[in-house]
């Protein structure tokens, strides 16, 4: 059946569209077939032999969090014995990896009605890469998660409502030192990443309207906020371009039922559109050479939310700074 997954992968006309010229060697990765009702938020492993994400098994409700050779295709179940978990991440030297486990299960969304679960007790647990020894790096009934390394492995930033609301914490990867970034009430801050270079990190909030998220970035320290987008839709899921100069981001400037992903120029502002079949395609991620790129797309034949993998392309003049263009 792996061989068939990856002929499959292949040659499915559906999997890639002729504006996506960025893309190439599309692949799915994850099946209903392999046992997953849906899957995504998928990360490479820092030799990009490995992948980590969440998938909801058949005849549960639940994301757990697995790991996926991708030479073989051979998958590990790390979370053991917990309720609902989300927000895998691997430490940089690739020994070990972080991710988000509660004992209670998430409170499922009214159908046809997305909004993601706060769940209780959620807290942050570092594990072998085979997800033996799992550690608690955080405690206590508020929700801890959307969990990352920064590119040295010190720090790990992270989002909780410890506080009463969504805000954005750092603490040293020990679980120590754990200090406050944001402090806004009333509204949710997520989704944080370090910059390749430690000094800056990108999150998504929706500080002006409820539920309608917007790209920011911020020092490491959480000074110079600088708002990244500003639209009536919803923009989330920003991830670093391994250059620093650049993000991905998900947006639904398309509507609500075609999410995109988009690659922005962290100093002009000047986007680029990257995926284009109309279903949903978001949570995007590169690997350490930024050459490949892992999503979550309904591009596959069933249609249900899965995990995909391309070469990438990210042009230079993409990256190009004001001063550089100016001087041409």
């Amino acid at each position: 059946m792996k061989s068939l997954h990856i002929i499959l992968s292949t040659c499915f006309f559906g999997f890639i569209q002729a504006d996506e010229t960025n893309l190439s060697h599309v692949q799915q990765l994850t099946f209903p077939d392999m046992g997953f009702e849906k899957a995504g938020e998928a990360y490479f492993s820092p030799d990009g032999k490995m992948i980590s994400f969440q998938a909801v098994p058949i005849g549960e409700e639940n994301y757990q969090i697995y790991t996926m050779e991708l030479a073989n295709r051979q998958i590990n179940r790390i979370s053991k014995n917990a309720g609902a978990c989300t927000c895998s991440f691997f430490n940089p030297a690739g020994n070990s990896l972080i991710y988000a486990a509660s004992p209670e299960k998430a409170q499922l969304p009214i159908p046809g009605k997305y909004k993601w679960d706060l769940t209780p007790f959620m807290n942050i647990y570092e594990a072998c890469i085979d997800g033996s020894h799992p550690r608690a790096l955080t405690q206590g009934a508020a929700y801890h998660a959307e969990c990352a390394y920064s590119s040295d492995g010190s720090q790990i930033v992270y989002a909780s409502d410890e506080d009463g609301s969504m805000n954005i914490y750092v603490m040293k990867s020990d679980g120590g030192d754990i200090r406050q970034l944001t402090y806004t009430k009333n509204c949710y801050n997520g989704g944080p990443f370090f910059s390749p270079d430690g000094t800056k990190i990108v999150f998504r909030a929706d500080r002006d309207v409820p539920d309608i998220l917007q790209i920011y970035m911020m020092d490491a320290n959480g000074e110079n906020l600088i708002q990244l987008t500003n639209n009536d839709s919803v923009n989330w899921a920003p991830f670093w371009h391994p250059s620093g100069k650049g993000i991905v981001f998900t947006t639904s400037i398309h509507e609500h039922h075609n999410y995109q992903i988009y690659f922005m120029n962290l100093d002009t502002k000047e986007q680029h559109r990257l995926t284009y079949v109309p279903v949903f395609n978001g949570l995007p991620s590169f690997n350490k050479e930024g050459n490949r790129m892992l999503w979550t797309s309904k591009r596959g034949e069933d249609n249900s939310s899965q995990i995909f993998i391309s070469d990438i392309t990210i042009p230079n003049e993409w990256l190009q700074s004001k001063k550089h263009n100016e001087g041409l």
